[in-house]
């Protein structure tokens, strides 16, 4: 018996110790396989932590490659528009109002492609999303080229205008999934501001170079060439983009996001996090009553769907007002020709880029932020707008024209991150396509009024540009949320009731 009882002590012992052992060993809080962990994932890193440990590098700069080469094919697209106005009315004999009419299908394409790439990108996927508006724009741009009468080229502009309308909202969102929280701004910024002013200035260019060699169908050569980006950028998607984390994570597809973090990591020279593993702590939205897309319209997400749609009407309308208005302002009022005027435009073009690095620096800024930078781009677009019909020579119109586009390029880049931080994953794709689609009808429609109004009077476009930036101003003044250093929120039930709108003016909580 004492023999028995001396091995039983023994093995309380060696118990005793094992527990001791096991409690002063340090655990590991991102462990899954820690005793009692096996099902909590809140110790795990949540997918923001993942992005912020690879930082930026070369995945995100194989992402920017490829998404910049379509934001640049928007910029082409709507620049070189504009500058085909002569070489156009006299292939089919087009008046003012027919080319303006021409030029509105374009942006009517570009409504409707904004529309349902916002949709068909949270619903089925950022990337298939992305090749499918390059296929169309590709294939469409060639029959633009090739086009034997103007109701032919309006179709085939109208359909190049469905592709080039998801480029950008699309491209921005998805970068801007791939980005830390850190550099997000600026990278996004840079793609969408940068990108474009350079696909605008390669057109103009291009232009020049095209007029003097390709004849009298010079044009349709300048067609052929913007799309080069599209056909460039449309096999390099197809292999090497890969999803959003973000999209996956909300759709419940876990581990197809683990592994594109640790292929993140290992790219960006850094040590996968935990092998990749991330927390996860909300069902996919699939298990709870699926998705919703009129929940941008509740009281969560109502002040920022219209601040949002308010910010993309005024950008939209003098943006591309404005792009389609100077180039026959210099024309017919300072007697220039076509090469002229792309040269003249290509100095707009290049004050763009200055504007947006501008911005970058803003927005980043604590003080300031989204808000307030977008709030000081409209106040100077408001002056710039002002002053023009007061230039007393080409040079001053040059001047000013150049620095009302260059600054209103600052807001109308901003607000694709603005809201693309704004909106929860769920709803990213589809509320920012909706509040932009009104910014394609205001650039639809902006044409046709721009040129009645200079029927008038050739000051009146700029008198209703600068109406339209102090608008913008008042509406970044009253709303109120901001997002500098804020991560991005997948979820909606992630924002507060009535976000956005001044305190003074909510209504009283609900008993």
């Amino acid at each position: 018996m004492g023999a028995m009882e001396q091995e039983r002590e023994e093995e309380r012992e060696q118990m005793l110790g094992k527990d001791a052992a096991r409690k002063t060993q340090p655990v590991d809080p991102w462990d899954r396989s820690t005793p009692g962990r096996e099902n909590n994932t809140e110790k795990l890193p949540s997918l923001e932590d993942h992005l912020a440990h690879a930082e930026l590098g070369w995945y995100q700069g194989k992402i920017f490659l490829m998404a910049s080469l379509l934001v640049a094919a928007d910029g082409m697209e709507m620049t070189v528009i504009s500058l085909l106005r002569k070489p156009l009315s006299k292939e089919w004999g087009l008046n003012d109002n027919e080319f303006s009419a021409l030029g509105s299908t374009v942006f009517a394409g570009l409504l409707i492609g904004n529309l349902m790439g916002g949709f068909l990108a949270d619903m089925y996927g950022r990337k298939h999303c992305m090749i499918g508006v390059s296929l169309l724009f590709c294939i469409f741009g060639v029959l633009s080229a090739l086009a034997s009468n103007v109701w032919i080229f309006a179709v085939a502009r109208f359909f190049t205008g469905m592709g080039v309308g998801s480029m950008v909202p699309v491209s921005d969102s998805h970068l801007l999934e791939w980005s830390p929280s850190a550099s997000r701004a600026k990278i996004a910024m840079t793609l969408t501001g940068v990108a474009f002013a350079f696909g605008a200035a390669f057109a103009c260019v291009a232009g020049i170079w095209v007029h003097d060699i390709g004849g009298e169908e010079w044009w349709r050569w300048m067609l052929l060439v913007c799309i080069l980006p599209g056909l460039v950028s449309l096999p390099l998607c197809y292999f090497f983009l890969p999803e959003s984390p973000h999209f996956l994570m909300v759709h419940g597809r876990v581990e197809e996001t683990e592994v594109l973090l640790r292929q993140l990591a290992e790219c960006n020279g850094k040590p996968p996090l935990r092998d990749g593993r991330v927390a996860h702590f909300h069902s996919p939205v699939e298990s709870c009553g699926g998705w919703k897309p009129l929940e941008i319209f509740g009281r969560e997400l109502r002040a920022t769907s219209i601040y949002c749609t308010v910010v993309w009407c005024v950008c939209g309308f003098t943006y591309y007002g404005h792009i389609f208005v100077y180039p026959v302002l210099l024309e017919d009022i300072y007697n220039m020709q076509v090469k002229e005027a792309y040269s003249t435009v290509l100095i707009s073009t290049l004050v763009e880029i200055s504007a947006v690095v501008g911005c970058m620096v803003l927005m980043d800024i604590e003080g300031i932020g989204r808000r307030g930078a977008m709030a000081l781009g409209f106040l100077f677009a408001w002056l710039a707008a002002s002053l023009i019909p007061l230039s007393q020579n080409l040079t001053q119109f040059i001047a000013l024209n150049s620095a009302l586009r260059g600054i209103i390029e600052g807001p109308f880049t901003m607000i694709y991150i603005f809201a693309g931080e704004l909106f929860p994953t769920t709803h990213r794709g589809t509320a920012v396509a909706f509040c932009n689609s009104f910014g394609r009808i205001a650039a639809m429609v902006s044409p046709m009024v721009c040129m009645e109004l200079y029927h008038i009077h050739y000051w009146y476009p700029f008198f209703l540009f600068g109406t339209l930036s102090f608008g913008g101003l008042l509406s970044s003044a009253f709303f109120t949320r901001e997002t500098l250093n804020e991560p991005l929120i997948m979820y909606t039930d992630e924002v507060e009731r009535d976000a956005g709108v001044p305190r003074c003016l909510r209504p009283p909580p609900t008993p």
